[in-house]
């Protein structure tokens, strides 16, 4: 099995995944601000508990198409950009979870 085609597939799915939880995001910031569609308590714990996940499938999804476009336009080496954007990835997310 090709790895290009394995990262193809993990891009696509952390796609989905970032849009289902893109909506879930704004309906339950939008039901905390004005106290309808969801309980109060509810609306305001998914929208603070469910933000790691949010930022983990933007991570997955923006770095796996960074690295196709640098593929595409022959930029760095291979595996040194692989190594440095899996290094960026997991800095962002210590990064939020350091602000957290």
């Amino acid at each position: 099995m090709e790895f290009g085609w394995i990262l193809v597939k993990i891009n696509r799915i952390s796609a989905w995944m970032l849009l289902i939880f893109m909506i879930i995001f704004l309906i339950s910031g939008y039901a905390w601000w004005n106290d309808v569609l969801l309980p109060l308590r509810t609306a305001r714990a998914m929208h603070t508990e469910l933000d790691l996940f949010l930022v983990f499938f933007f991570l997955v999804h923006a770095l796996i198409s960074i690295r196709f476009s640098l593929a595409r336009w022959r930029v760095g080496h291979g595996q040194i950009v692989n190594l440095l954007l899996i290094a960026t990835g997991i800095g962002a997310f210590w990064f939020v979870l350091s602000i957290r």
